[in-house]
């Protein structure tokens, strides 16, 4: 089982490029060093698709370009198509102007939360798009969609760390936004996003037959509400779901009275998943710069063994809740080197901390004190698919950050041996049984490992 601990990177200004901001191998070396394996990587529909069915194939060469340079440093790369309050027009980004069409009625907000509860023109975009509204070409915006979808996946299949397509970030929900959020969502939306996952799940699948789909739920289930996205459209899915709290969004950040709210997100995935027998990930949470709110959601996911994607890496983010777009980061100027002084270390504290990257197994609960630094883990070697178990020596690797072990650390390990050499950043342990369960606790500070098959 592959868990995921990454970082959102969105280029959210024109030529929408991380690479032109300054993203690369300096980057990936920060990443794997503070133990991330992943990145959700921003793709805009506006620069895919800059007019009616004319692809900028450039732009896709240089995504791909980025997605192979992850690989090379070991981080696999989900790619989504990402929109804030659906474009520019709105003071988000997304989709092209020629594929916002709100037949004139007047303008409202155009920050986050203004504009799904009180922005008419953006919501009658949405449904617009919901509703395959013809642009000036004849041709239906959802149409074009679809189709640039199966562009995408076309050019992008075969690149060497793609772990997924993420159609759309956070659905909107037009002007039913509270509805939605009480979990009293208008039974024509939910059909609509349904059909919409369908549909974008088979027009990826001409493209590229084998990448996971990662499907999202509507913006309110950020919050907690019910998914709404019915029977998956294929097997090979994961549900990717945001987790947010409305507190924090209306204060700009921060964490106080969300926990009952991030859990509740956490419980619907569950929910979901389980039903569906899917695997879940958190594709964004954070948007703040608040240690204790960031700890409490990643021990959340823990929990609910959930890999997850922390929003967001760069500062200067033009459309988020934070109320500082800089203390949300990772790196606060990307046009800057990273170097003290333009990272933000207190994030990196609460965010860089021990899990099970991938396991020959089944997983077992795990968790991490940040107080005392320890870290428990268990395991069995059976097989998900339920023939059989992994064969004794099969490797299991855990992430053990050198931010939470400066000073190395110790093991008491049952079932198991380990094969990595002494604090090494990345544990790795040869099972020594295929019927028994292998148990890891990890200590800071030097010490002798107590290991025993």
């Amino acid at each position: 089982m592959f868990v995921p601990h990454g970082e959102n990177v969105a280029a959210k200004h024109v030529p929408y490029l991380p690479s032109r901001l300054g993203f690369g191998d300096e980057d990936a070396d920060l990443l794997t060093r503070e133990g991330f394996d992943a990145v959700r990587l921003a793709v805009f529909w506006a620069a895919v698709e800059p007019r009616p069915g004319v692809y900028d194939d450039d732009y896709l060469a240089d995504i791909r370009q980025t997605v192979a340079m992850l690989e090379r440093h070991g981080i696999a790369t989900l790619v989504e198509a990402h929109q804030d309050i659906w474009s520019t027009r709105y003071g988000g980004d997304g989709a092209p102007d020629w594929a916002t069409i709100d037949d004139g009625i007047p303008d409202g907000p155009h920050d986050l939360i203004g504009a799904n509860l009180a922005n008419p023109a953006y919501w009658r975009a949405t449904d617009n798009f919901y509703a395959n509204r013809p642009a000036a070409d004849g041709i239906g915006i959802r149409d074009r969609f679809l189709a640039m979808w199966r562009h995408v996946a076309e050019t992008l299949s075969g690149t060497p760390g793609l772990i997924g397509y993420g159609p759309l970030n956070q659905p909107p929900t037009g002007a039913a936004f509270l509805p939605c959020l009480a979990d009293f969502c208008p039974p024509p939306l939910a059909d609509q996003l349904r059909a919409l996952s369908r549909d974008v799940t088979q027009a990826i699948r001409q493209g590229d037959g084998a990448t996971p789909v990662w499907l999202a739920p509507l913006i309110t289930s950020n919050y907690g509400s019910r998914s709404d996205l019915g029977q998956v459209p294929d097997a090979n899915v994961v549900y990717g779901y945001n987790s947010y709290c409305v507190v924090a969004a209306l204060q700009g950040g921060g964490g106080a009275g969300c926990e009952p709210q991030w859990q509740a997100g956490a419980v619907e995935a569950a929910r979901y998943s389980g039903e569906q027998r899917i695997p879940a990930m958190a594709t964004e949470f954070g948007a703040t710069g608040a240690a204790d709110a960031l700890r409490a959601n990643a021990a959340i996911f823990d929990d609910h063994q959930d890999g997850w994607f922390h929003w967001t890496y760069f500062g200067g983010d033009p459309a988020t809740v934070a109320r500082d777009p800089d203390a949300q980061a990772i790196v606060i100027d990307p046009r800057r080197p990273r170097t003290d002084g333009n990272i933000n270390e207190a994030n990196l504290d609460a965010l860089a901390r021990p899990y099970p990257q991938l396991t020959a197994g089944i997983p077992g609960p795990w968790r991490f004190d940040p107080g005392t630094r320890q870290f428990d883990y268990s395991y069995t070697p059976a097989r998900a698919t339920g023939d059989g178990a992994f064969p004794i020596g099969s490797r299991t690797v855990v992430a053990l950050p050198q931010r939470q072990y400066r000073d190395g650390y110790h093991l008491r390990l049952r079932g198991g041996r380990a094969v990595s050499e002494p604090g090494a950043p990345q544990l790795r342990i040869a099972s020594c049984t295929e019927n028994g369960d292998i148990a890891l606790t990890v200590l800071p500070g030097p010490g002798a490992d107590d290991q025993g098959c």
